[in-house]
């Protein structure tokens, strides 16, 4: 079979990609929306598919579907596999136990290509907590696998039913817009609670429509199948250098400009990333300008494209390993630092072990496919087994110096630390302590999310059992429930149901305090509330303004259950920095790293901020009283994670039940006086 002709510009597309993606995953503040060197990769891929097939079924009228999945497990599983033992290593030698349990989780998941599935159960890809995930960024080969396993077979008979080239990519439009519809349909009604329960934990369904967008392939197919149509599409032939310049131009500026201007927080981001991917295919339809010959003909540029999928592979490791060490926002020499780490070890990687194993005329292949195929199952059983032991074992505790033993003997089993120690209850709705009878008012009726049921503990033993009162919960996780307001992934009317059912239980017991308990900064930024003037639902401003119409709509809660009844807003719970690791898995740690774990957190000037305007909002209001659970450990801005042998944390952002208690012992005679004047005006 007559070799395809090489493109040799495609190489400097997919440095492009992968140093957005680095120089996103590094933090530089000027590529908030590098992430989007994943969809360049993706319509690359369509594209070099395609055209591989293309030519393979133009040359010998067929398509070897085996000799195709032999060079993708060739070209994709060893160094994938070498990454993911590396990980097993880093891990190993830093993690605590907990996080090593979920490490080696994600080993096998990535290492059967079904990793995208697996971080999609666990939380956003913005999340604080991926930041410390080594093998998070194989999501994107799980995708990139999934596509090559259907795609091949759909072209093939599309290529048999249809034969014409012009009718086939009629085919893949009617495709590439059904998906990219999908995205649209999704983000502007969301998804059936029923399926994001199949595949989120209750406490991320929060970000469920994002996630599925972000993480599965028929959100993404799109991408692909763009592509795939350029592959098809004959390229032009323009002589006029002019106007290759300016659509050389047009594409770059296009990809650049929306790496600069999107961030984590980009609304419609599963919508718009079809601009950037519109960028990279001019560029694979209309190929450079000479003119840019500095650029795509750049022999370290084009190195780099060369070795973009093992860079792409390591870079993520090197990354998630210094933060573990020392985490924290990078300083510029931190950044310069990793990046030369990680070309090194991807150089070293990419001549003396990925460029032997890959083609099967090197010295060092594996030539027959059988031995192959051996070499596939093997490693796959052995990360199983890896993953298998590390969770029989608890992480293999005897990494851990006697100290930490300790520790583990106190806190409990790591894997399940936050379910059992944390402040928070097993249950939706129900009486605290052992107050079960249906016929007693409650004193204080609480509602929140999360950040109301780590109260829980402190409320059960302070409140509760010393104070004899009686104190009715009712939480639901990612949720913000005021009037007007919805969580877009659970709809309008669920969201709608549930606040009724609020109000409901409120009539019930007409002389309960309410307090409303919530990640209010996290619940801001996941809800949407109803906009009059255009009829709809939109996104709150994550700033003073959308704190003012929070309060408002607190303010309108106010006036529904009766303005004469006491209502208690508790506010936002001092949390970890943004960038630091979990406190519980710092004091885990092997034995050499336990002792870098400060017992101070500085709490995030944004929380400090929101606890000030609601304070001072609410000051002069009749019976509306905030309070900040700040001031239980937290001085100028400086807040303990630790006092003696009592943790406050569970994660970056729950309490404890020590924690739990801490803070309820401060607010005890607060909430106290506050019940006794309730009762004094009724």
């Amino acid at each position: 079979m007559k070799k395809l002709s090489y493109l040799s510009h495609i190489d400097s597309l997919r440095a492009i990609a992968v140093l957005l993606v680095i120089l996103f995953h590094l933090d530089f503040n000027f590529f908030e929306g590098g992430f989007i060197g994943v969809d360049v990769f993706f319509v690359i891929s369509g594209f070099l598919i395609t055209r591989i097939l293309i030519h393979e079924y133009d040359t010998t009228g067929t398509v070897s579907f085996k000799n195709f999945y032999v060079r993708r497990i060739r070209r994709l599983m060893p160094t994938l596999f070498l990454t993911i033992y590396l990980a097993f290593m880093v891990t190993f030698l830093l993690f605590s136990p907990s996080d090593f349990i979920n490490a080696a989780q994600s080993m096998f998941m990535s290492a059967v290509a079904i990793s995208n599935f697996h971080f999609l159960g666990e939380s956003s890809y913005f999340d604080v907590s991926s930041n410390f995930k080594p093998l998070l960024h194989t999501w994107s080969l799980g995708i990139e696998e999934q596509f090559y396993l259907i795609y091949p077979v759909m072209l093939f008979l599309l290529f048999k039913m249809i034969k014409r080239k012009k009718a086939i990519v009629v085919v893949l439009f009617s495709l590439f817009l059904a998906s990219l519809l999908l995205n649209i349909y999704t983000t502007q009604y969301g998804i059936s609670t029923s399926l994001l329960n199949l595949f989120l934990p209750e406490d991320n369904l929060a970000s469920g429509v994002a996630s599925f967008q972000f993480y599965l392939l028929p959100f993404r197919m799109f991408e692909f199948l763009l592509g795939a149509i350029v592959g098809l599409i004959p390229a032009p032939k323009l002589k006029s250098e002019p106007i290759k310049l300016l659509l050389t131009l047009l594409s770059l500026g296009t990809i650049i400009s929306f790496a600069i201007i999107f961030n984590k927080n980009t609304q419609y981001l599963s919508t718009w990333n079809l601009v950037p991917c519109l960028g990279i295919g001019l560029l694979l339809w209309a190929p450079p300008s000479k003119s840019m010959s500095f650029l795509f003909e750049n022999k370290f540029f084009k190195y780099i494209g060369k070795i973009s999928y093992t860079l792409y592979l390591i870079h993520w490791l090197v990354i998630v390993g210094y933060r573990y060490l020392f985490d924290g926002d990078l300083l510029f020499i931190e950044q310069v630092s990793l990046f030369i780490i990680m070309f090194l070890l991807s150089s070293i990687i990419y001549k003396y072990y990925e460029t032997p194993f890959r083609y099967t005329n090197s010295k060092y292949s594996i030539k027959s496919t059988s031995v192959l195929i051996l070499f596939l199952v093997i490693n796959i059983l052995v990360i199983y087994l890896i993953k298998v032991k590390s969770n029989c074992e608890n992480g293999w505790l005897w990494r851990l110096g006697n100290n930490n033993l300790e520790l583990i003997e106190k806190i409990g089993v790591p894997k399940d630390f936050h379910k059992t120690h944390w402040g928070g209850a097993d249950y939706k709705a129900g009486w605290l302590g052992e107050k079960k009878q249906v016929d007693v008012e409650p004193d204080m009726l609480w509602f929140g999310d999360s950040h109301a049921t780590h109260y829980k503990y402190g409320l059960d033993h302070v409140m509760v059992k010393k104070n004899n009162l009686h104190i009715y919960f009712t939480f639901l996780i990612s949720s913000l429930r005021l009037p007007d307001v919805i969580n877009p992934s659970r709809g309008v009317e669920d969201s709608e149901n549930r606040f009724n059912g609020d109000l409901a239980l409120i009539n019930k017991y007409p002389n309960s305090i309410v307090v409303l308990s919530h990640s209010w900064l996290g619940q801001i930024k996941l809800s949407e509330v109803f906009n009059q003037s255009i009829n709809s639902y939109e996104r709150f401003n994550r700033d003073s303004t959308g704190w003012k119409l929070t309060a408002q709509k607190i303010e309108k809660y106010h006036r529904l259950i009766g303005q004469n009844r006491t209502i208690i807003i508790m506010g936002e719970t001092p949390a970890i920095e943004v960038n630091e690791l979990n406190y519980v898995e710092k004091l885990t740690r092997p034995k050499y790293l336990s002792n870098l774990a400060p017992t101070t957190s500085t709490f995030p000037h944004n929380s400090i901020a929101f606890n000030t305007f609601f304070k001072n909002y609410f000051q002069f209001s009749k019976n509306i009283i905030f309070i900040d659970p700040s001031d239980a450990y937290c001085t100028d801005g400086i807040c303990l994670k630790q006092m003696n042998d009592k943790i406050y944390y569970s994660d970056n952002n729950h309490l404890t039940k020590d924690g739990s208690l801490e803070v309820i012992k401060y607010l005890e005679q607060d909430f106290i006086d506050i019940l006794k004047v309730n009762r004094k005006d009724r």
